[in-house]
């Protein structure tokens, strides 16, 4: 193994073989990732063997399930694509300076900030007719963070991850999400009166799985209450499915209170006036430490904090 990593041994490497490490990555075979990088299996056998020379040490080995990244060939895969993110975001950059125009931010979010704050973000540009172009992402927010790391995002509307590693990932909260348990229009329960949490065990719920903040709110509910889980068989992050079950069955679900609030307004659901004792924690935005921060990503950091805390 080399003793010393340096710039010397940047400036060894090629794109093409940091394109093909990202790739054997994610195929674990050498045939399809050079049939993918247009290069001849001989081709990508050699592009390998150089870079671990250049490295000086192994990236792969050959398994009974195809090729194996060693764990420094999980290091140099996921360093070899943010290399290669960046170096397509400046080609994306460039292009639109030289188009005259302002640049683009990836943005990712979770679906929570999509009926309120993400709206009025969109809905204040459109009306300044000013801003770079936005290519959004919705995703929990453990694939926010790990795309935030791989290079894949440049801003991310989310939650800190307790289980991911946010080394390089500054958290700046914004606001606290509430929950709210939902049921159909016309559920039976509504025609009950007043609602005691045990009423609710009656019917199936629909659950996030574990670990998700509202899992776990609905956990610590039933449980300080002395009561069991409520009965469930389907365990789904998807709100469009929850909410289109709920609004035809007699499923109860938990869902944030913003979310939740754009479906009742529709007449579809409405909200169960049981409380919830699980403390979702705050939300806000997730940004990658740079040296030299994007002027689009700052713009539009600005924004957002002005829409959330005008």
């Amino acid at each position: 193994m080399s003793d010393r990593f340096d710039m010397s041994t940047l400036t060894r490497l090629r794109f093409k073989q940091l394109a093909l490490v990202a790739s054997l990555s994610d195929t674990r075979n050498l045939h399809a990732s050079a049939r993918d990088l247009n290069l001849s299996q001989p081709g990508a056998t050699k592009l390998l063997q150089e870079i671990e020379r250049i490295l000086g040490v192994d990236l792969f080995t050959r398994g009974p399930k195809g090729m194996e990244p060693t764990v420094f060939g999980v290091t140099a895969a996921r360093h070899a694509r943010a290399i290669l993110s960046e170096m397509d975001r400046l080609t994306q950059q460039m292009g639109a300076m030289a188009r005259g125009e302002l640049g683009s931010v990836r943005l990712g979010a979770i679906m929570e900030a999509v009926p309120g704050v993400l709206t009025e973000v969109f809905n204040t540009l459109a009306v300044a007719g000013t801003g770079p172009l936005i290519t959004l992402t919705v995703s929990t927010s453990d694939h926010l963070v790990a795309a935030l790391t791989e290079g894949e995002l440049d801003l991310a509307l989310g939650r800190p991850v307790e289980h991911v590693d946010m080394g390089n990932i500054r958290f700046e909260p914004l606001w606290a999400e509430e929950l709210s348990i939902v049921a159909a229009a016309n559920h039976p329960l509504f025609s009950a009166g007043a609602l005691s949490l045990e009423q609710l065990l009656d019917f199936e719920f629909i659950l996030q799985s574990r670990p998700s903040p509202m899992r776990t709110a609905i956990e610590l509910t039933f449980a300080r209450a002395g009561l069991p889980l409520p009965n469930s068989r389907l365990e789904t992050s998807s709100m469009l499915m929850t909410t289109n079950l709920v609004s035809c069955s007699n499923l109860l679900a938990v869902l944030p209170r913003s979310v939740a609030r754009f479906y009742i307004d529709t007449g579809l659901i409405a909200e169960i006036g049981v409380g919830l004792d699980g403390f979702m924690g705050r939300y806000g935005l997730l940004i990658p430490n740079r040296d030299e921060p994007d002027p689009g990503v700052e713009a539009l950091i600005r924004h957002i904090q002005s829409v959330v805390t005008p």
